[in-house]
């Protein structure tokens, strides 16, 4: 076992100098060839870098750069231009292996199945590649996700690595143990090793329909469920508008915005089951303001307890409820050590009251929660590592809206549905003592 771990650590080493060193060597001249301008340079190479570097090290490494890639308003915008790349234009794997994959895991040859199967795939991302194919039968256009052959292996070996790092770093800085980066690492890494199952997803997929029956601007891919293992899924082929085409096309982008934000304080705040993989390259836009939501392997899951604490701590949050805030973290970490609870309070509540001074228009969920869990650390109370995936949802959620819409408050956004919740369970209290 340790000398497995000292492998994956070495393993890491080694990829990070080598791509340093090759980086080091062509990053200056290739962005120079691009006309990127001076000034944009170091940005736009730790960009190219990291999306490297995330490629080589894998699929667990890819989901990051992903999720970093949907913050332009928080990184800067000649490295999120290479971070880009990381969505779904992934080195993709050979035409020959699909056909394996397909035939073997549906039992028929590929062409009993379809008239036609595009050998070029139309996306290629960290887990799947997907290929436009036509049903032989009804004669419909379908989207076929394969697996990469070789992508559990992978994501277990980054897991060794990132469980590795990450211990390592609460070793030289204790503190972090408080923030539980362990403990969120590994739900991280549990959830991208539980994406590599797309049967698993077209159950999360028939889930997300449910939960949105009724809303007519969100929209999950219609699934062949005969045609959906582990390796392969089939599903109708969405020929929708991506973000960057959107006022082009003339997509109502104040809807789209609207139809973002409800679905996912619906997820987090109602439901409690959270597509927490939103980046562009996972959404599409149908006219007049419909929004899609494909690969919906990376999800989270709250317990009814955990909803209603994320409900109460975003509504205290929202609201300036300083007392209410520095509670419900207190009550739900796995471990505290306050020395002095009344300044602990004061610390949460001098915080919350310069959020309200700067007005909700002006709160990035996201940011606010990081510099929250800053002042636990040193109160010493251990954050629960059960939001990690909720925390993705909401912060590329919240890029999302800032890019189309940046006078958005996610907070604002998110206050009707917490109210809804909130009154939603005191009737439940009710009719329960009634």
């Amino acid at each position: 076992m340790r000398t497995s771990r000292r492998h994956t650590v070495a393993r890491a080493g080694q990829i990070t100098l080598a791509g340093a060193i090759a980086l080091a060597v062509w990053l200056r001249e290739m962005l120079r060839r691009r006309g990127v301008p001076l000034r944009e340079r170091a940005p736009a190479a730790a960009g190219a870098a990291l999306a490297g570097l995330a490629t080589r090290l894998g699929a667990t490494f890819i989901k990051v750069g992903q999720i970093a890639s949907t913050r332009a308003d928080l990184l800067p915008p000649s490295m999120v231009a290479e971070l880009v790349r990381l969505r779904d234009r992934v080195p993709p794997f050979p035409f020959a292996d699909v056909r394996a994959i397909v035939e073997s895991a549906l039992g028929r040859p590929l062409d009993e199945l379809f008239t036609s199967f595009e050998t070029a795939p139309v996306a290629a991302a960290s887990v799947a590649q997907v290929h436009r194919a036509v049903l032989r039968g009804s004669g419909e256009v379908v989207a076929v996700k394969v697996r990469r052959p070789d992508v559990l292996a992978k994501i277990r070996l980054d897991r060794a690595v990132l469980l590795a790092i990450g211990r390592a770093l609460e070793r030289l800085v204790p503190s972090l143990r408080l923030i539980s980066l362990h403990e969120a690492l590994a739900a991280f890494c549990t959830a991208v090793e539980a994406q590599t199952r797309l049967r698993l997803e077209a159950a999360h997929n028939a889930r997300f329909a449910r939960d949105f029956a009724a809303d007519p601007d969100v929209h999950f891919p219609t699934l062949v469920p005969a045609l959906c293992t582990d390796d392969v899924l089939v599903m109708e082929f969405i020929d929708g508008v991506r973000e960057e085409d959107l006022e082009r096309r003339g997509i109502d982008v104040h809807r789209i915005v609207e139809a973002g934000m409800r679905c996912v304080c619906r997820m987090v705040f109602t439901h409690g089951f959270v597509h927490s993989d939103l980046h562009p390259g996972n959404l599409r836009f149908l006219s007049p303001g419909r929004i899609v939501l494909l690969d919906l392997g990376l999800v989270g899951e709250l317990t009814p307890q955990d909803r209603m604490t994320a409900v109460e701590l975003f509504y205290a949050l929202a609201t300036g409820d300083g007392a209410t805030v520095a509670r419900l973290f207190y009550v739900n970490a796995p471990h505290h050590a306050v020395p002095d609870y009344a300044a602990y309070e004061r610390e949460v509540c001098a915080y919350c009251d310069s959020i309200r001074a700067r007005g909700l228009d002006q709160m990035e969920v996201t940011v606010e929660i990081g510099r929250i869990f800053d002042i636990l650390r040193r109160h010493r109370i251990q954050a629960r590592s059960h939001m990690t995936m909720v925390n993705l949802a909401l912060m590329t959620a919240e890029g999302l809206g800032k890019r189309l819409c940046p006078e958005l408050s996610l907070t604002a956004a998110s206050l009707p549905y917490l109210v809804e919740a909130l009154a939603a369970r005191d009737a439940a209290v009710r009719a329960h003592h009634s």
